[in-house]
């Protein structure tokens, strides 16, 4: 199968093995909440954003956000220790 064609859990996994992530279903759907967190921060301009009623700091920049939103859209993770980041201001365990 191409890899176009793989549904979100499926290129998920693939990523996962590539990057040295948890593969399996709860990794995947808190990583679903870390991307919409990640399309918070490369939608805003400023130092600061809502999320879910929440006002948060950003810790990367909004370019850092963009590549790695870029890798995930090609079954990799650019880096995971910026990933981690991300996901420990939502209390997210990655």
């Amino acid at each position: 199968m191409r890899p176009n064609r793989y549904s979100e859990y499926a290129s998920y996994i693939v990523m996962a093995y590539n990057s040295d992530l948890s593969a399996n279903y709860e990794a995947f759907i808190r990583h679903k909440e870390v991307l919409a967190f990640l399309n918070q921060i490369v939608s805003k301009t400023g130092d600061t954003f809502l999320h879910n009623g929440t006002i948060y700091k950003k810790k990367i920049t909004s370019n850092d956000a963009r590549k790695l939103l870029d890798g995930f859209f090609s079954n990799r993770c650019t880096d995971v220790c910026q990933l981690k980041l991300v996901a420990n201001q939502l209390k997210i365990r990655i």
